[in-house]
């Protein structure tokens, strides 16, 4: 079909909010019927050992237990060690660990009882016999190859991936050389994971769970357990928040289900906070070794960045983070020279996966951070070596030598939007006036940064619109939400086509009985594929329909005016038909007022934004207070900016998350120290600075409407442009270095250290 014209952009409150803010939600946990059992898991308080007996009797006797299951009693197939990006059959995965754990947190057995509180005291019932083996705390560790995790492997590098060579003795003005860590963070969804299978006659499963990708759990379910998929429906209802995590495959996921077939019973388990921040996954985790040459002009001629990525003990789930990480590993900048590589490994830790952002983060923070240490390098601003190395929009679209094809901006504009935004004159001077008078120092910062969004460009997302005898509106789709506000926007983008309320129209997704097909939501893809998949069967609806309404007005199609669910001809207003009657009147014909779609557009988009920090450092204590944030977008043609500001914000305070607070903290030993939300820090609501928004609009060619991904800017630009914000602070200090979270004992103790150096503080 022919694209239709551009939909109009319009701010409308979220209708799903209504059901959320008044308790009506429905979540997975409130689902459960009477009679459901419920599940706990007995978890390895070792990192890696070598299980030597696992006793049941106490907990098979507790008040309340069904049974206890190990793995030899389920007799699973272990999950393929593959991802999507890597194949590695050698680091397969067990449902329940039987010979071997290889983190803390590990499932070993699980107790099902008939209330959860019994299934909790059955589970410390279960006494696990371990013989302690040598463990490889950290990537560096892991290496080495000293402690194997995997025997089947015999090493523990997953991957080992490179592009370009290395060059001779450079020939450069200027050349700079950092390190940086993206650490472990945690993404603290408030509905944790939480499945609930439950036969039905006739041999179905009906499996209830909080997920982002139906279909494919759906796929992958059917061969683990093994069973038809025609006997197996999986229903997704509302999501309290995913973040990436909910789109892969666990353990649990399996077993419950499993359970529920062998039991014949409902089954539920509902994940507790402990055991997601123990078992995972995590995101993040990797450390990026970033050496910049060039002139001294600014101008950046080669660039080589080295990534060591941690995927924890099994690498199913994060094995296609680090591909991610260096198809953006320059960033906006057109360097001609590159040379890159990546080195996967597993560790003696929870397996790490997809978190907002998913490799974008970590790219965007070293090459970001690179470029503030190439500026102060070469004694440049480092807005004018940013300027000096972007990408220009008439080179655009534009082949990066890792293959990706950026397809529209203006990266400087939006940089220069975000100095203006920030005032970038106004906060230089206050920091020389404060320099002059002693008081704490200010300073900011940028973060430059591109995403890849849609995923992989031969996938697509299916879409259905359909008008029943009476003029009623259903849409299908198989993209799923999880706080974004799919159910407002796609009932907007068939409303617009359609010409009716939006209100009026039903929403259907998470339900592979009622929807078809699916890909479900990740990579920032379902506005720019799933919504476009709604757009274009709502428009050729909208055809078939005028093309009825044309004959019962006696009028040719071209006169016919579709506006406030009624058709009628140009000139006529008063003498119209609805929706309704140009129904009854196509079903009477055999039309079918339906369409669907599984719209494939053949290319990803890429969004890009800058991001700009003021933050004051506390020199008494290391105390860095962020002062303001500016945010500089362009995710495309926009269909609801107040739920595109709400995104950028939420993501935002994630990125905020991981620069300040967050942080996974494994002892060398392997033993994790943040199992609980005392432990691990999160910023609160009053944490969130002052925020102003800027925007550009550069619409993706690739989609029928125009749009780019936009949920994960936040994380991606934020951390850069807060760690460069404290560095341009202190570089009167001599600190030339800070890891994240910018806690304050890390920074008082760069202070101390660039003190040590025999540094004079002004």
């Amino acid at each position: 079909m022919i694209d239709p014209d551009p939909f109009t952009p319009q701010s409308r409150h979220r209708r799903e909010d209504r059901r959320f803010v008044t308790g009506a939600g429905r979540y997975v946990a409130n689902l459960a019927p009477p009679g459901t059992l419920h599940a706990a898991f007995v978890r390895s308080i070792e990192p890696h050992a070598t299980i030597t007996g696992i006793d049941t009797s106490d907990a098979l006797a507790a008040p309340g237990v069904v049974g206890v299951f190990t793995g030899r009693d389920l007799a699973l197939a272990d999950i393929p060690g593959d991802s999507l990006a890597v194949k590695s059959p050698e680091f397969p995965r067990p449902h329940l660990a039987t010979n071997r754990v290889r983190y803390v947190g590990e499932p070993i057995a699980v107790v099902i009882a008939e209330t959860a509180a019994m299934a909790t005291d059955g589970a410390d019932l279960v006494w696990v016999d371990y013989e302690s083996l040598a463990v490889a705390a950290d990537p560096a560790e892991a290496i080495a190859d000293e402690a194997i995790l995997h025997d089947s492997a015999g090493t523990n590098v997953v991957e080992r991936w490179e592009l370009g060579e290395p060059a001779a003795t450079p020939n450069h003005d200027v050349i700079v050389e950092i390190e940086v860590v993206n650490q472990r963070v945690a993404p603290i969804s408030i509905e944790p994971l939480v499945i609930l299978a439950q036969p039905e006659p006739e041999g179905r499963l009906t499996v209830h769970v909080s997920h982002q990708r139906p279909h494919e759990f759906r796929t992958k379910l059917a061969r683990m357990l093994p069973l038809d998929p025609e006997m197996l429906r999986v229903v997704v209802p509302d999501v309290g928040g995913a973040f990436g995590m909910k789109g892969m495959t666990y353990p649990e996921y399996t077993v419950i289900p499993a359970l529920a077939l062998r039991l014949g019973r409902p089954v539920i388990w509902v994940e507790r906070r402990r055991e997601h921040l123990s078992g995972g996954t995590h995101g993040r985790g990797s450390s990026h070794r970033v050496r910049l040459a060039g002139r001294s002009d600014g101008r950046v001629e080669r660039a080589e960045v080295h990534i060591v990525a941690d995927m924890g003990a099994y690498p199913h789930n994060g094995g296609g983070i680090p591909s991610f990480s260096r198809y953006l590993a320059t960033g906006l900048y057109d360097i001609p020279d590159m040379w890159v590589t990546s080195t996967s490994v597993v560790t003696n830790r929870a397996p790490t996966g997809s978190y907002r952002g998913a490799g974008r983060p970590e790219a965007a923070y070293a090459i970001e951070r690179a470029i503030d240490a190439y500026a102060r390098e070469a004694g440049l601003d480092p807005v004018e070596v940013r300027l000096a190395n972007f990408i220009p929009s008439d080179a655009l679209p534009f082949r990066t030598p890792t293959g990706a094809l950026y397809d529209s901006g203006d990266y400087a504009g939006a940089l220069r939007l975000a100095t203006k935004l920030v005032d970038l004159d106004e906060v230089r001077s206050e920091q020389a006036d404060r320099a002059s008078r002693g008081l704490n120092p200010i300073g900011v910062g940028f973060g430059a940064f591109v995403e890849r969004a849609g995923g992989r460009v031969d996938t697509g997302e299916y879409g259905r619109v359909e008008v029943d005898e009476e003029g009623g509106v259903t849409l299908r789709t198989g993209s799923i939400s999880a706080g974004q506000g799919h159910e407002t926007t796609w009932t907007q983008v068939a409303a617009e086509a359609l010409g009716v309320d939006p209100d009026q129209i039903v929403f259907v997704a998470g339900d592979t009985d009622r929807v078809e097909r699916g890909t479900g939501t990740a990579a920032s893809r379902s506005t720019q594929i799933g919504a476009a998949a709604i757009w274009r069967t709502a428009h050729v609806v909208r055809e078939r329909a005028i093309d009825v309404a044309a004959d019962i007005l006696e009028a040719s199609t071209g006169d016919i005016v579709l506006d406030g669910g009624e058709f009628s001809v140009v000139g006529v207003p008063d003498s119209g038909v609805s929706w309704a009657e140009v129904a009854t009147e196509a079903a009477q014909r055999g039309i079918e007022l339906a369409d669907d779609e599984w719209y494939v557009p053949g290319a990803q988009t890429f969004p890009y934004g800058v991001h700009a920090a003021v933050v004051e450092v506390e020199l008494a204590t290391g105390e860095v207070k962020i002062r303001n944030m500016v945010t500089v977008d362009d995710c495309g043609r926009i269909l609801n900016p107040m739920l595109v500001d709400g995104q950028i914000q939420g993501s935002v305070m994630q990125g905020i998350g991981q620069a300040m607070y967050e942080a996974i903290d494994y002892s060398q030993d392997g033993q994790l120290r943040t199992a609980t939300l005392m432990d691990y820090e999160m910023p609160r609501a009053g944490d969130a600075p002052p925020m102003m928004a800027g925007r550009l609009v550069s619409p993706a060619p690739s989609n029928s409407l125009g749009a780019k991904g936009t949920g994960e800017a936040g994380c991606i630009g934020a951390p850069p442009a807060i760690v460069n914000a404290a560095l341009d602070a202190l570089a009167p200090y001599g600190v030339t270095h800070l890891d994240m979270p910018l806690r304050p004992a890390t920074v008082w103790a760069a202070l101390e250290k660039a003190r040590d150096g025999g540094l004079v503080f002004p």
